[in-house]
């Protein structure tokens, strides 16, 4: 292999890398293998296996590098807002577009299998969930942004909370719309935009939060 600078071989590799997630989302990462990968990134098997000793590897960059290109996204609109609530759009607007991308639930069933294969392996575990530990601290600081601009109300919201339920929903609403059926994704982004916004209430009386359970 010809001698490559620093900054030759990071491009490379990153290549390889979104070469990996392309064959992935096609596929699985199960039944994608070693030769698909290379076709896709044009290198041989021997150059694949300089920068990644194993598919194993390569599966662990390919979910890294798929949160550290959401965060970065995201930190760019916030970078371009002009205070929390402008910042607040721009992430529901990426959030309604991710929606309607026709790549959403091909990564919905790449995540799902590598959650499930994460459950035989412990450093898919550990890799998988830094991702998302990423992703939570980043929406963590924006509701603490809005907390000190006033866009939410109330002396009980707290930002890891409250960035850890719009995780969930953002997840359950992808696997709604994996499984179809009678899952209705636009009427349920639209009830969570409206109840988000207080347009929609209970007359049902919460449980104190001191009757609520707290997980071991």
């Amino acid at each position: 292999m010809p001698k490559l600078k620093p900054e030759e071989l990071e491009t490379r590799r990153t290549e390889i890398i979104d070469a990996a997630r392309a064959c992935f989302l096609r596929t699985g990462f199960h039944k994608t293998t070693t030769d698909e990968i290379c076709r896709e990134a044009n290198i041989t098997p021997g150059g694949l296996y300089h920068y990644f000793g194993s598919k194993e590897e390569l599966i662990a960059a390919v979910i890294e590098r798929s949160a550290e290109t959401g965060v970065q996204r995201m930190k760019d609109l916030i970078a371009d807002s002009l205070n929390a609530e402008s910042a607040f759009r721009q992430v529901r607007s990426v959030f309604f577009q991710s929606m309607q991308d026709s790549e959403i639930d091909a990564a919905t069933r790449l995540e799902l299998e590598i959650w499930v294969e994460g459950l035989k392996n412990p450093n898919l575990f550990e890799k998988s969930q830094r991702a998302w530990v990423m992703r939570t601290q980043w929406l963590e600081a924006l509701v603490e942004k809005g907390l000190a601009e006033g866009v939410y109300r109330g002396n009980n919201v707290e930002p890891r909370a409250m960035a850890s339920l719009l995780i969930a929903i953002w997840l359950g609403l992808r696997m709604g719309r994996l499984m179809g059926g009678e899952f209705d994704i636009n009427g349920a982004m639209r009830s969570f935009v409206l109840m988000m916004g207080g347009q929609i209430q209970s007359t049902i009386e919460p449980p104190a939060l001191s009757e609520m359970p707290v997980p071991s």
